[in-house]
């Protein structure tokens, strides 16, 4: 590991909300990597990344400080990232014609993140953008297809640091890849679930008296197979 690694810290890397501090960061980054887990075993963990506690009530703190600022859920582990500045939900699809320039992509994007833990000892790439504070977090990052393509989603701080990532960022450093940026506005299936709060909210924008529910509803149950769903034992 590089030995200026204690210069990085993933809390001033991850968030510029200065009512946290690196042992609220340490914390949350276990709490997304682990979901729910005892205080002894989060103890555990977090010691290991660097944040000396000393007994499970110090991590009980820091979970519940989190949950005040509305930065996790009392009863999960699910994450309010614009909470933490990250507001802009995006994905980015990067093609070109050149199979070799796509390879040349994700020969970059593998040793970048190598470089990357190695300076910084972090588990979450956060990207700075400029001198502004504008940063990109890349939540997962995708090889593939018929006309070979990257396809990046990501978080930033806003919807100018989204643009900036997708048609500065990245096509400055691959000169030849076309981009195409989407923004993320709302979603009914995350993660297989579907998001009931959502979807129980956007109905009645989207159905009235003249576009009615019930009519989509049906049409939907004679397309689909649903014999198919049945056990054939």
């Amino acid at each position: 590991m590089d030995e200026n690694i204690k210069e990085y810290k993933i809390g001033e890397i991850l968030s510029d909300n200065k009512e946290l501090i690196e042992r609220d960061i340490l914390t949350l980054l276990v709490l997304m990597k682990h979901g729910k887990i005892t205080n002894p075993k989060l103890l555990e963990e977090l010691n290991l990344i660097g944040a000396n506690l000393k007994d499970s009530s110090s991590v009980v703190h820091y979970k519940k400080k989190l949950e005040k600022l509305g930065i996790v859920e009392k009863y999960g582990v699910k994450v309010n990232w614009a909470k933490l500045g990250y507001p802009t939900e995006f994905i980015v699809i990067a093609t070109s014609n050149n199979k070799n320039l796509l390879l040349e992509i994700e020969r970059g994007h593998i040793a970048g993140i190598k470089q990357y833990r190695k300076k910084t000892g972090a588990s979450i790439f956060v990207i700075p953008l400029n001198e502004d504070g504008e940063k990109i977090i890349l939540r997962d990052v995708f090889f593939g297809g018929e006309k070979p393509s990257a396809i990046i989603s990501g978080l930033a701080t806003d919807d100018g640091a989204a643009r900036i990532y997708a048609n500065i960022y990245l096509t400055n450093k691959f000169p030849g890849i076309e981009t195409t940026l989407f923004k993320i506005h709302r979603s009914s299936i995350r993660d297989f679930e579907f998001q009931d709060e959502f979807i129980e909210s956007i109905t009645p924008a989207l159905f009235n008296e003249d576009v009615s529910i019930e009519k989509y509803m049906a049409a939907y149950e004679k397309g689909f197979k649903w014999d198919l769903l049945k056990s054939r034992k």
